[in-house]
């Protein structure tokens, strides 16, 4: 954990008049717990979680392939059954878990949705064929 994290949360506690923070944060480590479960499933291993300012980083040792989209999905994935779950019982935490899932299925470098795109598409120049090595 990071002190930018530690400093980034304790700041968004001392603002926060909406009390968006505690369920921003649990989503935020619901989605963690879902890409974490799902390497465990793949028996994937993890290597380091760390928490950041801006989010958290898994450092897993993926080779880059299809089957790792199951891990990438995961997280997001979470997020939207909780929206879906949690809509009338608590909206707050449904619409936080709803926009931290849309958030991360983005095709932006850095996101789920960029990593999930570049294990689901065709390899380009892939000549791939009945009969090729």
């Amino acid at each position: 954990m990071t002190a930018g994290f530690l400093l980034a949360a304790g700041a968004f506690w001392l603002v926060d008049r909406w009390g968006i923070t505690t369920p921003f944060l649990l989503a935020a480590a619901l989605h963690e717990a879902g890409h974490l479960a799902a390497l465990a499933a793949l028996r994937i291993p993890v290597r380091e979680l760390e928490l950041r300012t801006v989010g958290a980083v898994i450092r897993a040792d993926l080779r880059g392939t299809p089957r790792e989209a199951w891990a990438l999905a995961a997280g997001p994935g979470i997020n939207l059954l909780l929206a879906a779950l949690f809509r009338l019982p608590w909206p707050l935490f449904a619409l936080c878990n709803l926009s931290l899932g849309l958030w991360n299925l983005l095709p932006l470098p850095g996101r789920d949705g960029w990593g999930l795109l570049q294990r689901l598409r065709p390899h380009r120049g892939s000549r791939r064929g009945p009969g090729a090595p």
